[in-house]
C-alpha cells in the first residue's frame, strides 16, 4: 500500500516531529516547522524524479566524473 510521507509527533508536548517515508521509516526528526520544510523538499524530489521518468533525458557519457579526467 502506497503511503505519502507524513509529519507525526514524537513526544506528548509535541514539541518534537519526525517525518516518515512511504516505507515507515523515519526520514528525520526535529520542530515542525523543520518537518515542514524537508516533507516540501521531499515532495518536490519526488516530482522531479516522477517527471524523469516521463521525459526521459539521455544517459550521461561518463557515469563517473574521474572517468572523463584524463591523467
Amino acid at each position: 500500500m502506497h503511503v505519502e510521507p507524513q509529519i507525526v509527533p514524537l513526544d506528548t508536548l509535541r514539541n518534537i516531529y519526525a517525518i516518515a517515508d512511504e516505507k515507515g521509516n523515519l526520514a528525520g526528526t526535529g520542530t515542525r516547522q523543520v518537518c515542514e520544510v524537508m516533507l516540501y523538499i521531499m515532495r518536490k524530489l519526488r516530482a522531479t524524479n516522477s517527471q524523469r521518468e516521463i521525459y526521459p533525458t539521455a544517459e550521461p557519457r561518463y557515469r563517473n566524473v574521474r572517468a572523463a579526467i584524463t591523467i
